[in-house]
């Protein structure tokens, strides 16, 4: 006698295979991007930053907020080479470490103090007490420019940060950028910089910032829109 049986046990699985191929690509396609940003973690650094050649002469040298001492040693040390006459800082934010122990010193103060202990002399120096961003930072420089008459700059900034800081210059300022040379100093990270707390921190945080302003700034003027206001939340 033959067992009973019923069609909800013999129904063919529709359409099983399907889903366990699109699984299957969907965790290929998963892996493949894992891979694909894990190789090209090496590169981010180089990404960021631009290639300079050493400068020569200008008329000014201006020196971006950020990355103490570094910059600032990096500018005086330009400034002791004969680069330029006079030497700018900018940046009117104040430390909250800082402010904790009572010191009150804006970035282009900090900045100034940095490089008088590294050979320049204070009536070489001009302080631009204002700016909490890159983009009001090249805002800053380009309405002293303005202001003096001078035309050729020498911009000292970090390697990471000299791809977002020329960017910024060029769509801040249009043509008067011509005459701004970045130029980078400082620690220049390797391809295992995501190993180390430190420089994993700088890049990655540097990375967001890059994003943000190709969304707030530099794309509203590449297509001749006035970009949104400067936003105090993304410094540096």
């Amino acid at each position: 006698m033959k067992p009973e049986t019923t069609g909800q046990e013999h129904a063919p699985i529709i359409g099983g295979g399907r889903e366990v191929r699109k699984r299957r690509r969907a965790r290929l396609l998963r892996l493949g991007l894992v891979l694909a940003l894990l190789a090209g973690l090496p590169l981010l650094p180089n990404v960021l930053a631009t290639w300079s050649d050493a400068p020569t002469a200008a008329q000014a040298i201006y020196v971006f907020p950020g990355q103490v001492p570094e910059r600032a040693e990096c500018g005086a040390a330009l400034y002791r080479q004969g680069v330029a006459t006079q030497i700018v800082f900018s940046g009117g934010r104040v430390d909250s470490e800082l402010e904790a122990i009572g010191q009150s010193i804006d970035d282009a103060s900090l900045n100034a103090r940095i490089a008088r202990d590294h050979g320049v002399p204070r009536d070489a120096e001009v302080l631009l007490h204002t700016g909490s961003s890159t983009w009001e930072d090249a805002l800053a420089l380009g309405a002293w420019m303005r202001s003096t008459g001078v035309r050729s700059v020498v911009a000292v900034t970090s390697p990471t940060h000299s791809r977002r800081a020329q960017y910024a210059l060029q769509m801040a300022l249009g043509d008067l950028a011509d005459e701004i040379h970045v130029y980078r100093c400082g620690t220049i990270y390797g391809p295992w910089w995501w190993t180390r707390e430190r420089s994993l921190v700088r890049i990655t945080l540097e990375t967001l910032k890059f994003g943000f302003y190709a969304l707030r700034y530099f794309l509203p003027a590449a297509l001749g829109f006035n970009p949104a206001p400067a936003d105090h939340a993304v410094q540096a």
